[in-house]
């Protein structure tokens, strides 16, 4: 019987391998850069092509290669940094496993020119799809000059799921940063389409951090420093009061290794508590230093993920050294005249009911008043019921819906009427007057205002009774306004008196400078002005003040995730926060007039049930589920 079972060619194991190892182009530069440091190298070059779909090149200083070494490197499962089972409980090198390589040559066009300092001459390797096409020496500097060519160019379905470029490069810049940020003593340089992206210098640790993340951070980073037996850690976290919603840094390391510890980390937050508000994220850069043996990083293909030894005991020891910089950081209060959130409340003993001022802009506000008895009318009490057909109390049948809903109406008709107050009292508040997209007053036909209970309004409506949460529906009418006026083109910009600066992520950076015109095209006027550093001179109207950055990140995060999509994207989001911002300023009670027109431009819309974020905004009461619950 013949054998069904034989050995894999290597290239076909090479691609296999690869699948694990090469996920993307950002894989390959995190694979080459860290054999470059385990080189010794003090200077990195990394050029990238069409965010590495097309070309990546790195050139390192470090120690080179001879000949067979060379050509060995390419071979599975060979490494100069491990001899033997034992070495795997002790390893002190970026990489180890012998897989890079050869996985990289698998599925791309590799060249290579490296030498060693005490060689004459180098050596120039070229390699497609694990085939070795030619080996010849070459003069060149000492270290190594790797270039991978077309990318999964024998391996279609993994090219066609590659993303964006912008997606593609930004994971490039996440990698670099990972290692870079710990490996502050050599310099990075990253070219992208012929545009320097990054160029760091070696410099001290929170120089590195700062030159990656911005100096935003500068002054709020605490420094931190314990050691013990089992570990020594040392790093910074930032200060109670500086926090973020969104896009904080955190960071981790372990012996000069970036690593994902999602215990340590939640040891982190528990040290903050209740020092920072709730939903509020704390930055830190923690470098964790431990014997070799304690700890096992062959994990993953990936290397992030590490296990400890005595992973509670080091997570006790963090929580505590953490909690304590903290406490001291907050021994010494200050007042920050700077600091957006700071309320000085203060009491208003003129007067012990008084009326909100109007706010510009609040196109909910009406120029009417109930008088009294109106008001005694529409609040129910204890023992009210609904006006009866045929003298009865009880809910109507089905088949007599439509006469027990125009009894009602008559029975309205009978009410006080609205006193109208003059322009000077009560103004009407409007929609700003740059925002055109105004949605047409559809009347549904029914006169009787709603009842008010809380936020909650109910009202008649030809599907039954309609119950409403009224901040819901205020939140899904005034999307829709901001976002006709968007969809018109009526897109309108703020000029700030002084413009915003900036200082970006080197990640951020690179995205902005993708989709600059698809944020000048929903209001932003951004001026790029080298580095990292930008300048906000005009937002969107009615962008919350000093929200600038917040939604800046925002906006990029949505960039990075759905590739270039067209500005409709951004528009939403942009435009959700808008009426997040434009909600909080508006007064939470309503009139029952109030309530009635906003219900009336509700559902005028073509999708009233939910609001932009998936929220349900009502339920609709039956006659044939009243009857069920009042048989």
């Amino acid at each position: 019987m013949d054998s069904r079972v034989h050995l894999l060619p290597d290239n076909i194991a090479n691609q296999i391998a690869a699948g694990e190892v090469i996920q993307r182009p950002a894989s390959v530069v995190k694979e080459l850069v860290e054999n470059a440091i385990d080189a010794g190298a003090t200077d990195i070059q990394i050029i990238i092509k069409d965010a590495g779909k097309t070309l990546i090149q790195i050139i390192d200083n470090g120690s080179g290669m001879g000949a067979i070494d060379a050509r060995m490197a390419f071979e599975r499962h060979a490494t100069s940094k491990i001899r033997e089972a034992a070495d795997l409980f002790s390893i002190v090198t970026m990489g180890f496993r012998g897989e890079a390589l050869p996985s990289i040559a698998a599925v791309a066009h590799v060249s290579l020119q490296t030498r060693m300092e005490d060689a004459e001459q180098g050596t120039k390797l070229e390699i497609e799809g694990s085939k070795v096409i030619s080996q010849e020496p070459i003069a060149c500097p000492v270290g190594s000059n790797f270039q991978i060519r077309h990318l999964f160019f024998n391996v279609p379905a993994r090219r066609k799921f590659l993303k964006a470029d912008t997606t593609e490069f930004a994971h490039i810049l996440t990698e670099l940063q990972n290692i870079a940020a710990v490996r502050h003593r050599v310099a990075f340089t990253l070219v992208h389409n012929d545009k320097i992206q990054l160029q760091l210098s070696a410099a001290p640790q929170k120089q590195r951090l700062l030159d990656l993340f911005g100096s935003r951070l500068s002054k709020h980073l605490l420094p931190l420093h314990i050691e013990t037996p089992l570990v020594t850690i040392e790093g910074f976290v930032t200060e109670t009061r500086y926090t973020r919603k969104r896009g904080a840094c955190q960071y981790f390391f372990v012996n000069d290794r970036f690593m994902r510890h999602p215990y340590f980390h939640r040891m982190v937050l528990n040290a903050y508590g209740e020092m920072i508000p709730k939903g509020e994220k704390p930055e830190y850069f923690l470098f964790l230093s431990c014997d070799p043996g304690s700890i096992d990083v062959n994990i993953s293909p990936t290397k992030t993920e590490v296990k400890f030894e005595a992973e509670n005991d080091i997570g006790t020891i963090l929580f505590s050294a953490i909690r304590e910089v903290l406490m001291k950081g907050a021994a010494m209060p200050t007042l920050d005249f700077d600091e957006d959130r700071m309320e000085i409340p203060i009491a208003d003993t003129s007067r012990r009911d008084a009326p909100e001022p109007p706010t510009s802009g609040n196109f909910f506000e009406v120029g009417s008043r109930l008088n009294d008895s109106d008001e005694l009318m529409l609040t129910p009490k204890i023992g009210d019921t609904f006006p009866a057909v045929g003298g009865e109390t009880a809910m109507p049948d089905i088949a007599d819906w439509d006469s027990f809903y125009e009894d009602f109406q008559k029975s309205r008709e009978q009410m006080p009427r609205q006193v109208p107050l003059s322009d000077s009292e009560d103004p009407v508040q409007t929609m700003p007057s740059s925002l055109t997209g105004e949605m047409p007053e559809v009347r549904s036909g029914y006169d009787v205002p709603p009842l008010i209970y809380g936020d909650y309004g109910i009202a008649l409506r030809p599907e039954g009774i309609a119950v409403v949460s009224l901040s819901r529906a205020r939140e899904r009418v005034l999307f829709e306004q901001y976002m006709t006026s968007f969809r018109s083109g009526h897109v309108v910009s703020s000029r700030l008196l002084f413009p915003a600066l900036l200082e970006l992520s080197s990640e951020d950076t690179a995205l902005l400078r993708e989709y600059r015109q698809d944020l000048t095209g929903i209001g932003f006027d951004i001026s790029d002005m080298g580095q990292n550093a930008i300048g906000i001179n005009a937002v969107p109207e009615g962008l919350p003040a000093g929200g600038e950055e917040e939604i800046l990140h925002e906006l990029l995060r949505e960039c990075e995730q759905t590739g270039r999509s067209g500005g409709e994207v951004l528009s939403n989001r942009l435009v959700r926060t808008i009426t997040t911002s434009r909600l909080r300023s508006l007064p939470r009670q309503m009139t029952p007039a109030q309530a009635q027109q906003l219900l009336e431009q509700l559902f005028a819309l073509p999708e009233y049930r939910v609001t932009p974020s998936g929220r349900q905004i009502l339920f609709f009461l039956t006659p044939r589920e009243l009857a069920k619950h009042l048989p």
